[in-house]
């Protein structure tokens, strides 16, 4: 997703060539892809931007950097973050440093809890217990969380109504905020899309107030060594009728979705209240999917624009897990594109 977001006078490190097909869709949407390298290609002296920041380059080459390495560990596991969060999460959580610490957990916590890998993204590393008939899921810790330690959290389910994730730079310590997104989640806490754009994003007067509180507070934790992109991911729910912010479910201190989001959306240059977005659409189970005439029909039927992020397949054919797309559109029509989208996608 860094060819989007590239210049035209930028290098693109990769393990494949992007297909001619893609890169021309990519051009003919006003985007300026930068020149596509393969490892030991470029072999001079560079400005280097990464997904996290684990690098150095050398003689053409990342060659990995072991202080920026545990600095990335550092800031992104969840288990250091419990720091970060302390005093603004109105949700309790603890850190789970074994199997058998976690039987006793499920037998004395109220339920549901969440459990989160140390390392993970979008949801897609959390196992949720809702009651003691989940006991069986046991069995998957270690597969899909990947071993101790792990996080347990009160798990509000569907008194959750609105996810948001404040977007940041980050130089020497400091925060420098960009905006603020609205992030599609499905009603089991995994990450679908994000949006930007329309009228004033809803509920940003609620919750913008306590980010910058924990923001305040959070500032001398952060090592000076990091410098780049930061997004905050929270939510609002529901309790006993009332809302409540919960300011920080975890902080990623990479390229977000929401933030490559900014960044097209900067380039494409739409006007204020379009609003914008990407959605994560997984290829079919069922039969195969032809995406340009998929797109066409969807842009011609709906009124919209959509471009393609990342590649559908592979260069030989097959088929990648998930596909990016970005789409614009009015802030009325929005609810009925996503879906629109979806569907045709999954059908």
């Amino acid at each position: 997703m860094f060819f989007p977001i590239s210049r035209e006078e930028d290098f693109v490190l990769v393990e494949e060539l992007p297909s001619d097909e893609l890169f021309a869709h990519w051009k003919e949407a006003g985007l300026t892809p930068g020149t596509p390298i393969l490892d030991g290609g470029l072999l001079r002296e560079v400005d280097l931007v990464e997904w996290g920041c684990r690098n150095e380059w050398y003689e053409g080459r990342l060659v990995e950097d072991p202080i920026r390495i545990e600095t990335s560990r550092y800031l992104n596991s969840k288990i250091t973050q419990l720091d970060f969060r302390k005093h603004h999460s109105p949700l309790p959580a603890k850190v789970i440093s074994s199997e058998e610490h976690l039987f006793a957990e499920l037998e004395e916590t109220k339920l549901p809890i969440v459990l989160k890998s140390e390392f993970g993204l979008a949801g897609r590393n959390h196992i949720i217990f809702k009651s003691a008939s989940d006991s069986w899921k046991m069995s998957q810790v270690n597969k899909k969380l990947f071993g101790f330690p792990i996080l347990a959290e009160f798990w509000v389910g569907e008194e959750r109504f609105f996810d948001f994730s404040t977007l940041w730079d980050v130089r020497d310590g400091e925060f420098f905020y960009l905006t603020s997104t609205a992030m599609l989640i499905d009603k089991e806490g995994v990450f679908r899309g994000i949006r930007i754009g329309g009228s004033e994003l809803p509920y940003s007067a609620t919750f913008l107030p306590p980010v910058m509180d924990l923001v305040r507070d959070v500032k001398g934790l952060i090592p000076k060594e990091y410098s780049g992109p930061c997004a905050i991911d929270g939510f609002l729910y529901r309790e006993e009728g009332r809302v409540q912010i919960q300011p920080v479910s975890e902080f990623n201190f990479r390229y977000s979705i929401g933030r490559i989001l900014w960044e097209v959306r900067k380039k494409r240059n739409p006007k204020p209240g379009v609003v914008t977005g990407i959605l994560i659409l997984p290829y079919p189970k069922q039969g195969s999917l032809e995406e340009w005439s998929t797109i066409k029909r969807l842009e011609k039927e709906l009124d919209i624009q959509l471009v393609l992020l990342t590649p559908v397949r592979d260069l030989i054919g097959k088929p990648y897990q998930n596909t990016v797309m970005y789409f614009e559109t009015t802030e009325e029509k929005e609810p009925s594109v996503v879906e629109s989208i979806w569907l045709s996608w999954m059908d």
